[in-house]
């Protein structure tokens, strides 16, 4: 009887701990649109709480040398994790600028306010399987999560670097070498009606009213420089912008 009121004892405990784990961790992660970037050891650490509902992807992005030219490092596996924090291990020290884009269900989307690195002083608790850091350990994935699934994951749609949704919903055109090369815009709809072209470009920065496009919903752009199709991409156009 002695034995049995120990380990209950140990029990409670033990479920005491788990519970508090959480909270500690919510209280040191932003909640979106809010994020939390921290360095220690020269190692760079992003993480957030989710408290939306209705996410659909989410992508962790990073800008070199400003809040500006972000390339996406990471999506998120399950979008709609309460908390999550990944570990970049390709980050130099030099790393600049996180952010995280938003993507809701019914294709609304934003972004994080950008975030640089600061030291981390405090030593914090592991998150447990719910911690990505760049690899994983598939085969202890496998005794928590069951089989791992090998189907190649489904590409996240990335906003484009050149053609974009603007903070104020307008379409900004980002051309930063414009003056020296051939550039020529297409915008058309999803079912592939045309709706204007601009054949050639050359400003660096140009705006597009939204105006222009008439009604909210994804529109459609080929970018072509000296000829060549450089990119193919989309953006959303809503009413709330």
């Amino acid at each position: 009887m002695k034995w049995m009121i120990l380990t209950g004892r140990s029990l409670l405990l033990s479920v005491l701990m788990l519970l508090a784990l959480p909270t500690n961790l919510q209280a040191q992660a932003d909640t979106l649109p809010n994020i939390t970037v921290k360095k220690k050891n020269g190692v760079v650490t992003i993480s957030w709480i989710n408290n939306f509902r209705n996410t659909s992807q989410l992508n962790i992005q990073r800008s070199k040398d400003s809040n500006r030219n972000f390339i996406t490092i990471h999506s998120t596996p399950n979008p709609e994790a309460r908390s999550y924090s990944y570990v970049d291990k390709t980050a130099k020290t030099d790393s600049g600028y996180y952010r995280v884009f938003i993507l809701f269900d019914g294709a609304n989307y934003m972004f994080s306010k950008p975030v640089q690195p600061h030291e981390d002083t405090i030593n914090l608790a592991p998150l447990g399987p719910a911690v990505i850091s760049g690899r994983s350990d598939k085969q202890k994935e496998e005794k928590i999560t069951g089989p791992v699934n090998t189907a190649p994951p489904k590409k996240a749609w990335e906003p484009s670097l050149f053609i974009y949704t603007g903070n104020d919903g307008n379409v900004v055109i980002s051309l930063p070498d414009a003056e020296l090369k051939k550039y020529s815009v297409t915008f058309h709809r999803e079912e592939g009606r045309i709706l204007f072209t601009l054949p050639e470009v050359k400003e660096k920065y140009l705006l597009v009213d939204k105006a222009t496009f008439l009604k909210s919903g994804w529109y459609f752009f080929e970018l072509r420089e000296d000829g060549v199709v450089k990119e193919r991409n989309k953006f959303l156009i809503t009413r709330d912008n």
